[in-house]
C-alpha cells in the first residue's frame, strides 16, 4: 500500500491531538473534506498494512493528580518474568512493563513504570507485591523531573 495526500494529511492530523467532540472521526473526516466512511477506511488499511500501528491517549498524568512516578525494576528468573509482568500489568498504578537482557552489574529484567497520587502509595505496592510473589531484588527508581513528554512528528 502506497501512502498517498490524503494518508498524509490525515496522519498529520492524527499527530495532534484528536477533537474532544462526540464523534471525533467524524470531525476528522470534516476537516480532511472526505466522509466519516473514506477516514476510517483510511485508517483501516493504514493499520491492516502496518503503517498506523495504533491511536491512543497520552495522559498528562501529573495534570491528573498522579504526581509520583517511579521505574521500579525486579531481578526475575527467566521462567518467572512472563507470569510476574502479567502480574504488574493488572494493576492500575502500572502503565507499562517489559522485559530486558540483564547485564553484569545491572541484573534486572522485569522493568515497570508506576504511577500514584504520592510516592508512598508506589512503596506499599512494590513492597507487597515483592513479599507475595518472592522477589528477593528490586529497585525503585524515583522521577525527579520530567524533562520530555512529546509525541513522534512526522510533519
Amino acid at each position: 500500500m502506497s501512502v498517498d495526500e490524503l494518508d498524509l494529511r490525515l496522519i498529520a492530523e492524527l499527530q495532534e491531538n484528536i477533537p474532544l467532540t462526540v464523534d471525533p472521526y467524524r470531525t476528522l473526516a470534516e476537516r480532511l473534506g472526505v466522509s466519516e466512511d473514506t477516514l476510517v477506511g483510511r485508517l483501516q488499511a493504514l493499520r491492516a498494512s502496518g503503517k498506523l500501528k495504533r491511536i491512543g491517549a497520552v495522559l498528562r498524568h501529573q495534570n491528573s493528580g498522579y504526581a509520583a512516578n517511579a521505574m521500579v525494576v525486579f531481578k526475575a528468573a527467566p521462567d518467572e518474568v512472563e507470569r510476574l509482568g502479567g502480574l504488574l500489568a493488572e494493576s492500575p498504578l502500572v502503565s507499562h512493563c517489559y522485559e530486558r537482557v540483564p547485564c553484569a552489574v545491572w541484573p534486572y529484567t522485569l522493568y515497570a513504570m508506576l504511577h500514584g497520587r504520592d510516592m508512598a502509595t508506589i512503596e506499599t505496592f512494590v513492597h507487597s507485591f515483592v513479599l507475595e510473589h518472592g522477589v528477593e531484588r528490586f529497585e525503585i527508581l524515583r522521577s525527579e523531573e520530567e524533562l520530555k513528554k512529546s509525541s513522534l512528528s512526522f510533519f
